[in-house]
């Protein structure tokens, strides 16, 4: 029996732990959507959630389309 796939941006947790809310790809499922996939090829960079180095959505290094380049680390003053 082949497995089931996975909704790609939740990873079929059904939830998106980074906001603590329930995925909107999947509406909550976990379930392999189209939509997801698209969206994965193509987001938007997520880094600002975290260190501003790192997207918490696919783990590769920064990749969002600003003119604010270079990423900086932005901390408390």
């Amino acid at each position: 029996m082949a497995e089931k796939q996975k909704c790609v941006v939740c990873s079929g947790k059904g939830k998106i732990e980074l906001l603590d809310t329930q995925c909107p790809f999947c509406n909550g499922t976990g379930e392999y959507t189209k939509i997801s996939e698209k969206y994965f090829e193509s987001h938007i960079c997520q880094c600002i959630f975290l260190d501003r180095k790192i997207c918490p959505l696919c783990e590769k290094k920064c990749h969002h389309d600003t003119p604010n380049k270079p990423k900086l680390l932005i901390g408390p003053m």
